[in-house]
């Protein structure tokens, strides 16, 4: 059996007819594949904040998470939405789990580097991945759904950025496709999306500035992955049955492969 990590940003998990639609996509996807779904929610994370007198701080695009929001994080991330996310799974026929990073050291961190106060933000990197604990969850049956919250070594939560943690798991679990759900449908150039890259074009791309903003990152975290055996990164836009297939295909999106 073959292992893909999908993962869905905060928003998809918000489109209920949509995301019903690729539940049942994913049941079929579970019968003959090993599959994990990764998912963030810092939209809701920031609402929930700002309702409960926390305004949300952010640096070059990435959340400084406070130790006060982290208890937001976990309860946003690791609760509502990852229950939610199980639930609807649950109801479509999928035997879904629902993980955080810290369960079973799946994955741990330690707390990134901020402009200030560097001792007190809770946002995380990771520095080791363990599939020991979704391997004897895929084994038996099950599809993991894993939050992005963790921990670090004195057991403290983590905020990771949930694109780092499927890249993190994909090249862990040799995952042979990672699929990034996101409100843009590919890689555009020129107005188009680009089907297929290399690796080699996709670095040309940046470099000529065809790629850029906040998907150079993920771009190049992608060709890291790829490079730690994940066979295909593909990143385009759910947009209903069948996507999920197409994008899989090389039907739609954009697929980065070595």
């Amino acid at each position: 059996m073959e292992t893909i990590v999908i993962k869905i940003g905060g928003k998809a998990a918000e489109q209920t007819a949509e995301l019903a639609a690729l539940c049942d996509e994913m049941l079929i996807l579970s019968r003959e594949n090993r599959v994990i779904l990764v998912h963030g929610g810092g939209a809701e994370v920031t609402a929930v904040s700002r309702r409960l007198g926390i305004e949300a701080v952010f640096h070059d695009g990435v959340r400084l998470t406070s130790p006060e929001e982290m208890d937001i994080v976990d309860m946003v991330l690791a609760g509502k939405i990852n229950k939610q996310l199980v639930r609807l799974l649950r109801t479509r026929g999928v035997n879904a789990v629902g993980l955080s990073g810290s369960d079973g050291g799946i994955f741990t961190g330690r707390a990134a580097s901020a402009p200030q106060s560097p001792a007190q933000t809770r946002t995380g990197e990771i520095t080791a991945t363990d599939e020991q604990l979704l391997v004897l969850l895929l084994s038996n049956g099950y599809l993991p759904v894993v939050s992005s919250t963790s921990m670090d070594a004195e057991g403290r939560g983590l905020n990771i950025n949930a694109d780092a943690a499927a890249f993190g798991l994909a090249a862990r679990m040799v995952a042979s496709a990672l699929v990034f759900l996101s409100d843009i449908p590919g890689i555009l150039s020129g107005g188009s999306i680009v089907q297929a890259l290399s690796a080699e074009e996709a670095r040309a791309l940046i470099a000529q500035g065809v790629i850029k903003g906040g998907m150079i990152p993920k771009v190049t975290a992608s060709l890291e992955a790829m490079n730690g055996g994940v066979q295909k990164v593909i990143i385009g836009h759910y947009k209903g049955a069948g996507s999920l297939g197409r994008l899989l295909e090389g039907k739609q999106g954009t697929r980065l492969w070595k």
